[in-house]
């Protein structure tokens, strides 16, 4: 199974983005995204189980990690539709959380977007403005459909750099 550092929480749209370049990217809260929190790493190419959901990639316009397993591909902070670059993700869900994996990550039904949904702040959608977690019409943040994804991620920033896995960059 061969992993990838570097994806990190944004603390202006809560989505997850790749953090492993110094242009971050077009966040929908305005500027480039802000990592914040823990640098989850994630399995790539890899098969879908019962358990893992594949088909998930990084768009290399707004460098969101999306869903691509339908042929909308969303709302890109960018504009128009998500881009495919990289390899292919497969994230695990319906798994409990402990303290090598964070649950409460979501799929966007507006933006295609994995998003943090562990608090009332539903972020910034480009599908919808931000609100507090409510039923506004019209758009507001992110809004979570299906599984409820469990991310592994780095429990301390000083981890021994033997015990870091292998991981590539993205080409943009």
């Amino acid at each position: 199974m061969a992993l990838q550092e570097a994806w990190r929480f944004c603390v202006k749209c809560n989505s997850l983005f790749f953090d492993g370049y110094p242009d971050k990217g077009p966040c929908p809260g305005g500027g480039g995204h802000e990592a914040q929190g823990f640098e989850y790493t994630l399995a790539y190419d890899v098969s879908s189980s019962d358990v893992d959901q594949r088909d998930w990639r990084y768009c290399a316009k707004c460098h969101e990690m999306y869903f691509d397993g339908y042929a909308d591909k969303g709302l890109c902070p960018a504009g128009g539709g998500h881009a495919a670059s990289g390899p292919v993700f497969t994230l695990p869900h319906s798994q409990p959380d402990d303290l090598f994996a964070q649950g409460a990550w979501r799929f966007c039904g507006k933006c295609k977007a994995m998003f943090f949904d562990g608090d009332t702040t539903k972020g910034f959608c480009p599908g919808g403005g931000a609100h507090k977690a409510c039923a506004c019409p019209g758009g507001g943040g992110h809004e979570a459909a299906g599984y409820v994804f469990v991310l592994p991620h780095k429990v301390a920033a000083g981890m021994a750099a033997s015990a870091a896995p292998a991981s590539i960059p993205i080409q943009q």
